[in-house]
């Protein structure tokens, strides 16, 4: 395998009195100059722990304007440097973004020496999260933020994208933390929207798929991970940015040398055609005479770097039409329901009448959010139940891109933050005149739901004051007896997240047979603060939700968004009195609390 000494580059930078030694793996810096801008802040902490590591140069383009998109562009060092932003290609690439507009954030990061990875990417999203919560601020403009860096920086820079919205997940044997809880923005979101790779090794299992110095014992990744590729192959492949590609990963740009003899070209050439496979929007230039860093600079490639960027901000046009899709004729409400995407809701499905001329702010939908199984970023196994739900005047916003006609997406798990920015943005869209949802949505009647995974995500969020009622289905907090049943990436919260449901809340289960039964059950009979109750249809984990029209699981849930979001007394008769009407569906039961008791 490829083994590389920093120290040797470093000698012959000094021997060749070059401009700061960069980067990863050992490249060279081009001649920095200063900049013209308009401000700059330097040695920003992001993190506020007052780490040097952890501190951040920010440069704003000279035009002054109110706000400016951002790039992140991290320097290179083989991960062995924690403090070289001024170092950060300030000649070349930064000033190329500032003099095309954007905001330049340039930041340190925790080296192999201070921390094992993953702890250098945590530090990279801290970053991002920072840029999202100090916007106002430094004047970032944070609907367009995109990752930039050479060698190990282009790697972070690369794996940020790669990995965006992507927190937990598991590799082989190897669970690992991508998010981390660096900084004080832990609420704020990670993901950034294009990339740019200069020279980076993204698959840290094969640096010897071509031509490339050989000293040495130990690698810069074997350093960074303690470990060795032939004792731990998982490790390395969750350092890698090509295992994490998938169809969701934002656009992103690669620019390798032929020459580079210290990241073997092949490491983007991979890259590159990964990429395409799964249908990310990407571009690749590969410098005939290109080094690590030398040569790699022209004006052309900078300009192409601009153009991409440029055109990744577009969005829209740069994926064509959103995807739709008519599920089950519509469904069976007064309303026939279409499922499509929209780009102002990245990973989200929606479920929405497809004629919304029948709704204004007299008769507006009312809002059901929902969590997926198995924390599926897509409804692939919901749209049955959930398009039946919005035919009868809903808009349902799903966690997940949408389900085509194969129906299967494998990609990163879900996040609990989605519910989150689906209330957000159903507030959005009914507060803009530009959007065909203004005065549409009815914003103080939403429910938050989910299954299995879903449901835990749900319960991890329902202190949000904006939630009206809640529906957890196939699904219940696990207990400390039985928490090492629960999936790699799940979200764990403890019993006492039920103190926190404020809201009149409905277990939906599938009978003895469904895995959740107990933990759903539990969580039913500890809840005595808010009205809930729980019913059960002896069909085991997996519901009804692929049958016709979703089955009995939409009629039961249909009666209660009525009943909780619309106001519908007829409605409630499905739960209310001793004789309810579920209870004459068959093999149907329900169990309530004793403030539920009391509803009429």
């Amino acid at each position: 395998m490829r083994k590389t000494l920093l120290s040797i580059v470093l000698l012959c930078a000094a021997a060749l009195g070059m401009a700061q030694p960069a980067g990863g793996f050992g490249g060279f810096q081009m001649p920095q100059v200063k900049l013209e801008t308009s401000q700059e802040w330097k040695d920003v902490n992001y993190a506020g722990d007052g780490q040097a590591y952890h501190t951040c140069d920010i440069y704003l383009p000279k035009q002054v304007k109110e706000s400016y998109p951002v790039v992140i562009h991290i320097y290179g060092s083989a991960w062995f440097s924690n403090n070289s932003k001024g170092a950060a290609d300030l000649g070349t690439i930064v000033k190329a973004l500032l003099e095309a507009g954007y905001a330049v954030v340039c930041p340190n990061h925790r080296s192999s020496m201070d921390a094992q990875w993953p702890a250098q990417l945590h530090d990279i999203r801290a970053v991002i999260r920072f840029v999202r919560g100090e916007a106002k601020k430094y004047k970032f403009d944070t609907s367009f933020i995109a990752t930039s860096g050479f060698s190990s920086g282009g790697h972070l820079a690369s794996t940020a994208a790669t990995t965006s919205g992507l927190k937990k997940t598991k590799v082989g044997s190897y669970d690992i933390d991508l998010e981390g809880a660096v900084g004080n923005h832990l609420q704020e979101s990670s993901s950034v929207n294009a990339a740019c790779d200069w020279s980076g090794p993204v698959d840290l299992t094969a640096m010897d798929c071509g031509e490339s110095m050989s000293m040495g014992e130990n690698s810069p990744e074997d350093i960074l991970l303690k470990s060795k590729l032939s004792e731990e192959p998982d490790k390395y492949h969750s350092l890698s940015a090509t295992h994490y590609v998938d169809a969701n990963d934002p656009p992103l740009i690669i620019f390798h040398g032929k020459k580079d003899n210290v990241v073997p070209c092949c490491q983007g050439e991979k890259f590159y055609e990964l990429l395409k496979a799964a249908g990310v929007k990407t571009e690749a230039t590969f410098v005939p005479e290109g080094g690590h860093g030398m040569g790699m600079y022209s004006e052309e490639n900078l300009n192409k770097m601009v153009n991409f960027l440029n055109a990744a901000q577009k969005g829209d046009a740069a994926k064509g039409e959103p995807k739709s899709r008519i599920v089950e004729d519509g469904g069976t409400g007064a309303y026939k329901a279409i499922m499509k995407e929209d780009f102002s809701l990245p990973e989200h499905t929606i479920f929405v009448p497809q004629d919304l001329s029948a709704f204004n702010k007299k008769n507006p939908l009312p809002v059901l959010v929902w969590g997926n199984g198995a924390c599926a970023n897509s409804p692939h196994e919901h749209i049955n139940f959930l398009n039946e739900i919005a035919s009868h005047g809903y808009i349902v916003l799903a966690t997940g891109v949408i389900p085509m006609e194969d129906g299967w997406h494998r990609g990163p798990m879900s996040r609990t933050e989605q519910q989150i920015e689906s209330m957000d943005w159903a507030i959005a869209q009914n507060a803009d005149p530009a959007s065909p949802y203004y005065q549409k949505i009815d914003v103080k009647n939403i429910c938050v739901a989910g299954m299995s995974c879903g449901g835990l995500q749900t319960l991890y969020n329902c202190a949000d004051q904006r939630i009206k009622t809640l529906m957890i289905c196939n699904s219940g907090l696990f207990n400390q007896q039985n928490a090492n049943q629960a999936v790699g990436g799940m979200p764990m919260p403890p019993k006492d997240k039920l103190k926190e449901i404020h809201t009149s809340i409905m277990y939906m289960l599938g009978g003895e047979s469904d895995i959740a039964y107990g933990n759903g059950m539990d969580d039913f009979k500890r809840i005595e603060h808010v009205p809930a109750c729980a019913t059960n249809l002896p069909v085991g984990h997996g519901g009804t939700y692929a049958q016709p029209h979703g089955g009995e699981y939409s009629i039961v849930a249909l009666a209660w968004l009525d009943w909780q979001l619309k106001g519908d007394k007829k409605a409630s008769k499905m739960f209310v009195g001793k004789n309810c009407e579920i209870l004459k569906r068959k093999d149907w039961s329900i169990e309530k609390n004793a403030a539920f008791n009391k509803l009429k």
